[in-house]
């Protein structure tokens, strides 16, 4: 999930930080779960599709599971 958050974020020229802020959620977290070091709650990770302007379903059918 961390591979496709990442590409999206990138795709969007949006910082790590900025994501965070806009899903309220700690930039280290939102690090670790990038490089893979940490899960993400479901809630948490729709409001990252959420900020991201995509779908939950969108960003799980990016992530290699």
């Amino acid at each position: 999930m961390g591979d496709a958050i990442r590409a999206r974020r990138h795709a969007l020229k949006m910082s790590q930080e900025a994501l965070a802020d806009a899903s309220r959620i700690n930039r280290t977290h939102m690090g670790e779960v990038e490089r893979g070091k940490r899960n993400m709650s479901i809630i948490a990770v729709m409001a990252v599709a959420s900020a991201l302007g995509c779908s939950l379903s969108e960003l799980a059918g990016d992530a290699k599971l």
